[in-house]
């Protein structure tokens, strides 16, 4: 940590806290903030996202008031990307019922193959083709997927070219794809984005993984294509609420990996992040932009 720099950490869940630390803060770092604790700062020169999807953040009344608003994605499309194909070959190999058949002290060397999967020569369909989206492209490349993508965003030529990259509209893609995974942010047109009529429309036997934003997909919707077996299975790192309620079905599921919101989370990726935040910070007090400024 820079030696200008004092760091006090506040619950924002506790009104005292937030009532005698906020107004004195001349940068916060934060994963929500509201429009409430907005009206309270006084002395602040920057607000920084500890992450890339700043939806809980009161961007708006931010505005009003002048104060930047920065996102910190350092690391963050790698660590996702990550995790995403780990879920990915996960459940291609049916690791989640493969672990609970072995610690049952059975051994089945031979049944287990059937059912299971490569990734090589599939056919990836990535919802979203931003930072994140993009990285997982390259990944998928790597394995020799073929990668099909939607995006409200025109991509460089450049790009596409180099992973091979074909652009369709969203019904083509779930209808083609055997994996669909999802890297939007949360705005009016991805709310809802996926219910019982998108997941029909997807190919029989395909997964769907989501690492973007809880309200994005009807979880409902989606355990009853997985129960079904119209999917395969699903890996699935974000809830609408989060947390999710303990006894939904879909948590029971062996072919659903469910995590708690974790996808970039790893060691690496947040020292990265707090020192592009302190870096940030002695951008604004020598009177430059902060980077990745969204407002």
């Amino acid at each position: 940590m820079p030696p200008e720099f004092r760091v006090e950490f506040v619950d924002l869940a506790n009104a005292d806290a937030v009532a005698s630390k906020l107004p004195h803060a001349d940068f916060i770092v934060c994963l929500s903030l509201s429009a409430e604790q907005v009206a309270i700062l006084e002395r602040c020169k920057l607000v920084m996202h500890n992450g890339v999807g700043y939806d809980a953040i009161a961007i708006e009344q931010l505005a009003a008031r002048g104060i930047p608003v920065a996102i910190t994605p350092t690391m963050t499309p790698e660590g996702v990307a990550e995790y995403v194909l780990m879920m990915i070959l996960a459940l291609s190999r049916q690791l989640p019922a493969v672990q609970a058949s072995m610690q049952s002290g059975k051994w089945n060397m031979l049944g287990w193959r059937e059912g299971s999967h490569n990734i090589a020569y599939k056919t990836l369909g990535i919802v979203g083709l931003g930072r994140i989206g993009k990285r997982v492209a390259h990944v998928a490349h790597a394995f020799g997927c073929r990668v099909l993508y939607t995006d409200v965003v025109d991509i460089a030529p450049e790009f596409e070219a180099r992973y091979e990259l074909e652009r369709t509209d969203l019904a083509t893609l779930l209808a083609a794809s055997d994996i669909v995974t999802v890297h939007t942010p949360l705005t009016d047109a991805t709310q809802n984005m996926f219910g019982a009529v998108e997941f029909a429309a997807m190919k029989l036997g395909s997964m769907f993984i989501n690492a973007s934003r809880g309200p994005t997909y009807d979880i409902d919707a989606l355990h009853d294509a997985v129960v079904s077996g119209h999917l395969f299975g699903a890996g699935i790192d974000v809830f609408d609420p989060e947390p999710p309620a303990g006894d939904h079905p879909i948590l029971q599921l062996t072919n659903v990996i469910a995590t708690p919101h974790i996808a970039s989370g790893t060691v690496e990726r947040q020292y990265a992040i707090n020192r592009a935040q302190f870096a940030n910070c002695q951008r604004v007090l020598g009177g430059e932009p902060p980077n990745d400024q969204i407002r």
